[in-house]
């Protein structure tokens, strides 16, 4: 690359859809390794890279768009990177248990320890149960026969259910970020003058 040539600002959208598809793509491995041993068609695997994909174009244009750049430099934006950060460590440190699934039609026992699985428990009842009350998916069809488009919606639920963790992880991470920040200061500067 040449050293003359600007370099894109930090909230572009394409510096963006880079980082979020490197984030996305490491803490989508463990739903993704766990699911396969269900829903290993050709249609359900592609719903799960096609939801994976929805969310990686949808957090780079939320994090490209202006209003972000004005939260990312501040306590907020320190804390949303923590809360990312955290995140993809629980992914990474996920991955020894997954190789108790490998070969396997069934998730493994060890599973349980790894968010994840729960993430998609939760996610395959809530699309059962809203399914069912629209009607779309009858009572005696069960979870084990989602074609792609189904298998896309469960995995947007999972994501969804995941975001929610990331933005908890990153509220714990802004009061930790904020004691730490407030400490420092006197006792004396809380009291109004």
């Amino acid at each position: 690359m040449d050293s003359g040539s600007p370099s894109p600002p930090p909230n572009s959208f394409a510096r963006q859809l880079g980082f979020w598809s490197l984030h996305c793509g490491v803490t989508a491995i463990p739903s993704f390794c766990i699911a396969l041993t269900r829903f290993n068609s050709p249609s359900a695997i592609a719903g799960m890279l096609g939801g994976i994909l929805t969310f990686i174009i949808g957090y780079a244009w939320l994090t490209s768009a202006s209003f972000y750049g004005k939260v990312h430099v501040g306590l907020i934006g320190k804390a949303i990177k923590m809360g990312a950060r955290i995140r993809m460590w629980i992914s990474i440190l996920s991955l020894p248990l997954l190789l108790t699934t490998v070969g396997r039609s069934d998730p493994a026992e060890e599973l349980m320890f790894v968010p994840d699985m729960w993430f998609g428990l939760v996610a395959l009842l809530l699309f059962s149960l809203i399914s069912q009350l629209l009607g779309i998916m009858p009572l005696r069809q069960g979870i084990e026969e989602l074609d792609g488009i189904s298998t896309y919606f469960v995995t947007l639920i999972e994501g969804g259910l995941i975001s929610v963790s990331l933005i908890l992880i990153a509220f714990l991470a802004l009061i930790v970020l904020n004691y730490r920040r407030n400490r420092q200061r006197l006792p004396s500067d809380f009291i109004p003058r």
